[in-house]
């Protein structure tokens, strides 16, 4: 089955090749600073958050781009910091479009939610009753739902982009063509990742809303000093970055799986 040969193949990857989770620690470590000013100035620690969500916006698909290269030669053999920066560079155009892609379409679903639900029943544009609540709620479901399969099928763009050379737009039509043939493996690899990448997300949302003094007053908890946040934020970014390298890995082994080594053709293509 590709999911557990996948499974069984990505923590030998990531052992043998340890400098892949050095570009997630540093993806991990922009949360830093505003970790750090949490306690000592909110204000400024929500400009810091603005301005950090900005840069991952641009950074993200140079950073997609080469932790799957890299993940794809560790599979392999090795690879290194090197072959993360020619792999971000070469593919980031492509990585970029196919994931401004995703992001209009997931915000079109949002404003389609937010139109209907702030416009029918907060905003009072039409009566609420039984009937337009059943609206409301049936509308909601069919956009979160519409979220949920667009981001399954579409979840192997990157894959598509790196591995095959793929155009941003084709990448993405591609992706749909790997999850339709594979649906029940899909699915399975999905759930593996929901679950247990689900779980470590929320333990490290947890972690990093105790070290706030609002949490610590609300729990009864000491209010962590600035090296107290410190530690506890490098803590949880090698936590996360070990575990979001593992998932990069497992999704490239999956993907190969399904694709590459599964079809000699695909092999030939590549």
């Amino acid at each position: 089955m590709a999911v557990l040969q996948a499974l069984r193949r990505s923590p030998g990857a990531v052992a043998r090749v340890p400098a892949l989770v050095v570009p997630a620690v540093l993806l991990f470590a922009l949360q830093f600073p505003q970790l750090a000013l949490q306690s000592t100035n909110p204000l400024v620690a929500s400009l810091v958050s603005l301005g950090a969500s900005l840069l991952m916006l641009a950074a993200l698909p140079f950073f997609q781009a080469g932790m799957v290269g890299m993940a794809d030669d560790a599979l392999d053999g090795d690879s290194s910091l090197g072959a993360f920066v020619d792999y971000g560079r070469s593919n980031y155009v492509q990585m970029l479009v196919a994931y401004l892609l995703v992001l209009a379409v997931n915000l079109v679903l949002g404003v389609v939610v937010a139109v209907v639900v702030f416009g029918t029943v907060l905003f009072g544009l039409v009566p609420v009753g039984p009937v337009v609540l059943a609206l409301v709620a049936v509308v909601g479901l069919v956009a979160a739902l519409a979220y949920v399969a667009f981001a399954f099928v579409v979840q192997f763009y990157g894959q598509a982009v790196v591995l095959e050379g793929r155009s941003g737009v084709d990448a993405l039509t591609r992706s749909y063509g790997v999850v339709r043939s594979n649906l029940a493996a899909t699915a399975g690899y999905t759930l593996v990742a929901f679950v247990v990448g689900g779980g470590i997300g929320l333990l490290f949302g947890g972690l990093s809303l105790l070290t706030t003094p609002e949490a610590a007053a609300a729990y009864g908890l000491p209010v962590l000093s600035t090296g107290g946040v410190v530690a506890v934020a490098a803590v949880l970014t090698l936590v996360g970055a070990v575990v979001s390298t593992f998932f990069v890995v497992y999704s490239v082994a999956f993907y190969r799986q399904v694709t590459t080594e599964a079809s000699p053709m695909s092999t030939a293509a590549r």
